[in-house]
């Protein structure tokens, strides 16, 4: 089968400034973050409608276009790729999976290469059949880490320097493996954490965020949806424990509760 290259150029929406969606990475994140999200998007239509990089793939990918003195503070690479996503600039569900792709990218190379020789196979397609009217050849070149491996390597400590910010106790559900680094749900953890943080003490903060990760980790409920559990867990046990005097401790409650909800008697105490 014939290997197809990428686009050689590709169209802007005139009105892309007034796009939702940009216009909030805009004022979040200022120019790095359209910068940010145009680079990401030419590299991929070289390529045709998708990448398959990581997280820190596509942070080496930006650190090689922009400078870093204008990587400081907030702006953070990976923070700015992950609210992206968080925007559905990206598609979710296959950004998990490390494929750089969104219904916009590819309705927009379906556009640019309608005279491209057909061809069946369409490697994580989000559009309807039926879009798919020229059944163009999309085969993707196979996405190296790069030739430039050593570069990249060296480049590596200086990726890791621009994770996104985490609050102290987001950063603790990763210690106790509750969420993993690149979870798109960060942005969420730190809210609700700053927003805890202004009615409860620290320290009760920490003991009940520990507590909860343990007893999810052990837990054979099946946890469908982590942050929605994880908000309303705490928030519930919190509010229980600061009004309720018949606990001692954090550790005291959530047992009860845990026997309350497996029916074990507590050593035969009531």
């Amino acid at each position: 089968m014939q290997k197809i290259k990428g686009l050689e150029y590709f169209s802007i929406d005139v009105n892309i400034m007034s796009n939702v969606k940009i216009f909030q990475l805009i004022k979040r994140y200022g120019p790095l973050g359209f910068m940010s999200y145009m680079i990401i998007i030419s590299h991929i239509y070289t390529k045709g409608y998708y990448v398959e990089y990581n997280l820190d793939t596509l942070a080496y990918l930006l650190l090689k276009h922009i400078p870093s003195k204008y990587i400081n503070g907030n702006n953070k690479l990976q923070e700015v790729i992950l609210y992206m996503v968080e925007l559905d600039l990206f598609d979710k569900e296959l950004f998990t999976e490390n494929i750089v792709t969104s219904v916009g990218i590819q309705e927009m190379f379906v556009i640019a290469a309608k005279k491209r020789t057909k061809q069946e196979v369409y490697p994580y397609w989000l559009l309807s059949d039926h879009i798919q009217e020229d059944k163009l050849e999309i085969k993707q070149e196979e996405v190296p880490l790069s030739k430039k491996h050593k570069r990249m390597n060296q480049k590596i400590k200086e990726i890791k320097e621009h994770a996104p910010n985490k609050h102290f106790l987001t950063s603790c559900l990763i210690t106790y493996r509750y969420i993993d680094e690149y979870s798109l749900d960060i942005f969420k953890f730190n809210d609700l954490f700053e927003e805890l943080e202004s009615e409860y003490d620290s320290n009760l903060l920490f003991d009940t965020t520990k507590y909860l990760c343990h007893y999810a980790s052990r837990s054979s409920v099946n946890i469908d949806g982590k942050y929605n559990y994880f908000s309303k867990s705490i928030k519930d046990n919190l509010k229980q424990l600061t009004t309720s005097k018949k606990y001692g401790s954090v550790e005291e409650m959530f047992q009860k509760l845990l026997e309350q909800r497996n029916n074990v008697p507590n050593n035969g105490k009531e």
